[in-house]
């Protein structure tokens, strides 16, 4: 009996302390948060990215812009061409206003009541919606700049 009894003994402490699949289970139940993480990281990285793309080519539309204000559809199309993200015209807003020396924007021609000159600035805008991964959801980027004109 001795001989059973020391058999059945060595095959539960054979179980019971076994480390072995131990790893492999901590590994099943981390790597999906890792992934997620990861996933999450990689699409920041990509929105950030394309909206870096956006503000620079905003700021290329107001170089234009410093150059001739009036001409809204040569400061569209230089938006569209300093950027690789597949934008249209309909993406791209510029926006005239007109500011007096204290700060207050009024509609431009009027005259300020302070007796100071207009000055005239524009912005320009450009709005990307960008697809995240894995999601398949979209967020909506935008790039702007504003320069005084006149």
């Amino acid at each position: 009996m001795s001989n059973k009894s020391t058999l059945a003994s060595r095959r539960v402490h054979r179980i019971l302390p076994s480390r072995r699949g131990a790893a492999a289970i901590e590994f099943a139940l981390i790597a999906p948060v890792i992934l997620v993480a990861l996933t999450g990281i990689v699409n920041y990285g990509l929105a950030m990215f394309d909206k870096m793309q956006l503000q620079s080519a905003a700021r290329s539309g107001a170089q234009l812009a410093l150059l001739d204000a009036g001409d809204t559809t040569a400061i569209k199309q230089a938006v569209i061409d300093s950027t690789n993200l597949g934008i249209t015209t309909s993406d791209v807003t510029t926006t005239q206003f007109c500011e007096c020396a204290n700060a207050t924007i009024i509609t431009c021609g009027n005259t300020c009541s302070d007796g100071s000159t207009n000055r005239y600035f524009m912005t320009v805008s450009a709005t990307y919606n960008h697809t995240l991964l894995l999601l398949g959801t979209t967020v909506a980027l935008t790039g702007s700049a504003t320069v005084r004109t006149q």
